[in-house]
Formats: structure tokens, sequence, C-alpha cells
């Protein structure tokens, strides 16, 4: 079997132009490289580089293996990266729950982030409602949830508290209630409420929040949001910390002070925290704090 360190001389000496620079490259003296170089040759049974002049140049056998030895070094470097990773606590695979009703944009960014730092860790993200994500968590199937803070100590999971969402009333701005100067409760109540399927109808924040007598229920953020934009009805939003398209925010009489909604970073109880944790925890606070 073919040696990395060989095609990694041969690389750099294609890449640099001649034995000496590939050497300075890679840290190995002169020597070393040439003597690489000439082992592999041997090996492969085909002359990669023609000497006859001042610098080595590439023969046609030798460009013709070159994109195949960077995948092969890369594709080495890459396992032995991901076993160090592996020895040293990270997971092998890390699920990630989300309230539904949060914007999902700032958490695919840190997902990319997170896929970059550990390209190996199989990620496996879900979108739920809490009470879904509740049952998750004490299954054991979660390894780190995002959800609104809940009073009272838990049982069956360890939480971190992380900030706020500021919620927002918002409608299209082709929307009627887009072109009033003030907005009054009446008002609210006289257009459609888009609403979170997920309230239950008996729950404490479904009969707080309900204002309309004519409503639409959908889940998740981005399905509300897109009926806000598409001048279906008003909808109360987190708060997404940025310009939305097409969207008007409404000061409604009633509301003297911000809303918010607090929430929390859970995980299972006893469940150690790894370093993967811990980026999303680092990662995830500052896009509440600056609500």
């Amino acid at each position: 079997m073919i040696k990395p360190d060989l095609l990694k001389c041969f690389i750099a000496a294609a890449d640099t132009g001649s034995f000496s620079a590939a050497g300075r490259l890679i840290g190995k003296h002169l020597a070393t490289v040439s003597g690489n170089i000439a082992r592999l040759e041997d090996e492969l049974g085909v002359l990669l580089f023609d000497r006859d002049g001042k610098y080595p140049q590439l023969t046609e056998a030798g460009l013709n293996l070159y994109d195949g030895a960077k995948v092969v070094v890369d594709s080495v470097e890459r396992f032995t990266r991901n076993a160090n990773q592996l020895s040293a606590g990270v997971p092998a695979t890390f699920t990630l729950a989300i309230d539904e009703n949060v914007d999902f944009e700032p958490i695919a960014l840190l997902l990319k982030q997170a896929q970059q730092q550990w390209p190996h860790l199989r990620f496996k993200v879900l979108c739920h409602c809490v009470s879904d994500i509740f049952d998750s968590v004490r299954e054991g199937e979660v390894d780190l949830a995002l959800t609104p803070s809940l009073e009272g100590n838990s049982q069956f999971y360890e939480f971190q508290a992380i900030g706020h969402c500021d919620v927002m009333i918002a409608c299209s701005t082709k929307h009627p209630l887009a072109k009033k100067r003030q907005v009054t409760n009446d008002d609210l109540m006289a257009h459609t409420q888009i609403l979170s399927s997920a309230l239950d109808k008996q729950d404490t924040l479904y009969k707080v929040t309900k204002m309309s007598p004519s409503v639409c229920c959908v889940n998740g953020y981005q399905s509300m949001l897109q009926l806000v934009q598409a001048g279906v009805g008003w909808a109360m939003l987190s708060s997404p910390h940025k310009r939305v398209q097409d969207i008007k925010i409404l000061a409604p009489e009633f509301m003297q002070t911000q809303m918010q909604i607090q929430y929390d970073l859970i995980w299972p109880k006893n469940q150690p925290l790894n370093e993967v944790h811990q980026f999303f925890i680092k990662g995830i606070k500052p896009i509440f704090s600056k609500a």
C-alpha cells in the first residue's frame, strides 16, 4: 500500500515546481523529498517527473495521477482528524431540537460552522412544538434543545437560561392594518389572526394570545411569516432581529411595553456536556441577547 507521506511529497513538488521548494513547504529535507518521490515512482512503475531541465516537470503520467493523489491524501487526513475527534469525546451524532416558532435562519448558520469544525459529525435537527421537544428530551432522544422557559425545576432535564425573544405584531405592508396610523384592539379583532397550530386551545398561552374570532392556524415560524407576507392576516412573531421583506411592525394601543418570551437551552439530566454542546450554547446566546 502506498504511504500518504510519499504522495504528500509528490503533491508538494508538483505545486511548488521544485523538490527543494517542496521540502520547505512540508518541512522535509531535499534528499527526503527526492527519495520519497523516487520510491513512489518505483512503486507505481511510472515516471512522475522529467528531471532533464533545471526544474522537474510533471510528466503526462504525473499530471494524470495528481488529482487522485490529492483525493487520497485529503481522505486520509480527514479520516485521521475524525478519529482523533472521536477519541477525544466528540460524538458521532448530535441531535438538536428547536422550538418551531423560532426563526431558524441564525441556527442554520451555526450548523454550517459546526459542520465545518466537525466534518464527521452527523447532525439531526428537529423543529417541533414544545411539548414534542420535551417528550424527546425525556426519552433521551435529543442532545440539546431550544425551548421557551418553564417555571419550576424539571425532573428530567438540565437547563441554561440564554435570553429572550421580542414578540412583534406584524402584518403585510399591503394589509389594511398597515395603512392605519393607530391600531386598536378592535382593529386587530376585525382581521384574521395567524396562530401557531402548536398552541393547545385549552392552554393558557393560547387564551392569552388569541385576540381575533377569525384565526388561521399553521405550524412553524416560517409558515406563519409566509402567511403574513401573503396578506392572509396578522400574527405575533418572535423577532428575527433583522428587517423582513414585505412586513410592517404594528404598535397596538395595548402594547405599553415590549412583549418578550424567555428561552432556555435544555438537555437530558445527568448527560455530560461535550464541546459540541458548548459550541451551540456559546453560539445561540448572542442571538437572543440581541433582542
